[in-house]
């Protein structure tokens, strides 16, 4: 899930630190390993495209799949790569 949201995160080019705070308060609520929660978020902060994300997972947490539209709209921008990666999310819940 955590991949998904750096995914939706970068997929405009820039992750902010709203974005950034967003996502380390959701890993660490799904108790994700520090560790490995501050290594995903390095490689996006480098500037590194983050791995695609399990799309046949995300039916099996579409609870957790709709905090991307959240997690578009914590910078207060909507670009037209995010909105259609929104698209993308919504057609792998189905």
């Amino acid at each position: 899930m955590l991949k998904l949201l750096l995914h939706v995160a970068w997929v405009d080019g820039e992750v902010d630190q709203h974005e950034v705070q967003m996502v380390l308060g959701l890993g660490r609520s799904w108790t994700v390993p520090e560790g490995a929660l501050q290594a995903l978020l390095a490689k996006v902060k480098e500037g590194k495209r983050p791995g695609e994300p399990g799309w046949a997972l995300l039916k099996t947490r579409a609870d957790d799949a709709l905090t991307a539209r959240a997690l578009v709209l914590a910078d207060g921008k909507v670009r037209p790569e995010e909105s259609a990666l929104l698209k993308k999310v919504a057609a792998a819940l189905g």
